[in-house]
């Protein structure tokens, strides 16, 4: 912008080295030397409108000859090229006003509050270390029936192998015996002989099919408490089937818990973002001797010289209608009163515009955030110190499932060590 300024000054002193020997001659007109200040209304005249101010004196030296009329033309070429660039200069303030704003208005898409939905993961921590401890105690049931199945079918076996040692045909001439009823003195000691040697045998015999058959009887009522009626460990039945499902619940409780610190995690690396583009770019909009204050410095110089330059080209029009005399004269004072159209400097604030200020949410670092799952950070804070405060066999029984992440931010496994 100074460039422009710096121009303008070389222009006007060109033309004022054409009049400078009539200048030197005007020393009884210096009373004349406060006709420009009196043109811009008392402001500080600016720097690239003083040469100007010399200009004008030689002008009033050549009222009435004839060479008025070619330094008039002359000056109000200059006046006229000055006001082109004043004008492009209140458009560039304009301009580097309007993109110190957009750079800071442009902060609200680094962070958006609604794109978060942040739960509380100290609360999911809690339902998820709770559903925990109820799988492993779901865990601890099945383990005790298996415990109990195992000693169950040991049992069967026993069992079973002492029935097949009787459950077989006697051997050859077990059946001889002496038939003859007079050989015992009496009928019981006959009937006794009857009995120890056939009765015997088969009590023994009865007695380990029952045995046999109860233990297998007792083995598949317990097999269908621990697996279902298909007996098979696949968590389709029995305690088998709700230790597998308060599992699966449990998986599901911890990927919404991992995806919540997740979310957390974006939430703040968006709104630090947020934050540092916001606080950086306010400043350099608001603070003093930054954006705003500058172009309201350069509008106010601008409107100073725009002023004084309107004024100046009305003076000139009243060299070329009137040349000399009273009337010259008071055109001269009356432009002192004029001002130019300066709707062409005019600087418009942004700011100022109704509902052009953004929201400030710079209040989203006071949002907790949390650690990354997958790392032994997290684990520590929202799983083992909530699953296992007070007996380590809960935390035993589901580690192994617990430390398979499931989120969509899981840590790699260089930051898994974390």
């Amino acid at each position: 912008m100074q460039t422009y300024l710096s121009l303008g000054r070389c222009a006007a002193f060109i033309a004022a080295s054409v009049l400078a020997a009539e200048a030197a001659k005007a020393t009884s007109l210096s009373g004349r030397a406060s006709l420009l200040r009196s043109l811009t209304s008392g402001d500080k005249l600016p720097v690239s409108l003083e040469n100007i101010e010399t200009a004008l004196l030689a002008l009033e030296k050549q009222r009435g000859t004839p060479g008025l009329t070619n330094t008039v033309t002359e000056i109000h070429k200059m006046v006229t090229h000055m006001e082109m660039m004043v004008q492009q200069q209140a458009r560039l303030t304009q301009e580097t006003l309007d993109q110190a704003w957009s750079d800071f208005t442009s902060c609200q898409g680094l962070y958006e509050a609604a794109s978060h939905d942040l739960q509380s993961v100290d609360s999911l921590a809690k339902d998820h270390a709770k559903c925990r401890l109820e799988e492993s105690s779901l865990k601890i049931e099945l383990e005790a029936c298996e415990s109990e199945l195992t000693a169950r079918t040991s049992s069967e076996v026993q069992r079973k192998n002492e029935f097949d040692a009787l459950n077989k045909f006697p051997a050859s001439g077990f059946c001889n015996h002496r038939s003859n009823s007079h050989e015992y003195a009496t009928v019981r000691g006959y009937i006794k002989h009857f009995r120890d040697h056939f009765a015997s045998q088969l009590n023994s015999w009865e007695s380990a099919f029952n045995a046999s058959n109860t233990a297998a009887q007792m083995k598949l009522e317990k097999a269908r408490e621990c697996y279902g009626g298909d007996q098979k460990r696949d968590g389709m039945g029995g305690k088998d089937a709700a230790y597998n499902a308060k599992r699966l619940d449990c998986q599901k409780l911890q990927v919404r818990l991992e995806d919540a610190a997740c979310d957390r995690i974006a939430h703040r690396t968006d709104c630090v973002a947020y934050v540092m583009c916001y606080q950086s770019n306010f400043k350099a909009f608001f603070d003093e001797g930054k954006a705003k204050e500058t172009a309201l410095l350069q509008s106010q110089k601008q409107h100073t010289e725009y002023r004084g330059l309107g004024r100046i080209k009305c003076v000139l029009d009243a060299y070329s209608k009137y040349a000399d005399g009273d009337s010259l004269t008071q055109s001269i004072a009356d432009c002192q009163k004029g001002d130019a159209d300066q709707t062409f400097v005019q600087i418009e604030l942004p700011d100022k515009k109704p509902g052009a200020m953004p929201a400030n949410n710079t209040g989203c670092l006071s949002q907790n955030s949390a650690e990354k799952p997958g790392t032994q950070a997290f684990t520590q804070e929202m799983y083992k110190k909530l699953i296992s405060p007070d007996d380590a066999v809960h935390w035993d029984n589901v580690k192994q499932d617990v430390l398979t992440c499931r989120g969509r931010c899981c840590a790699s496994p260089a930051e898994a060590t974390v």
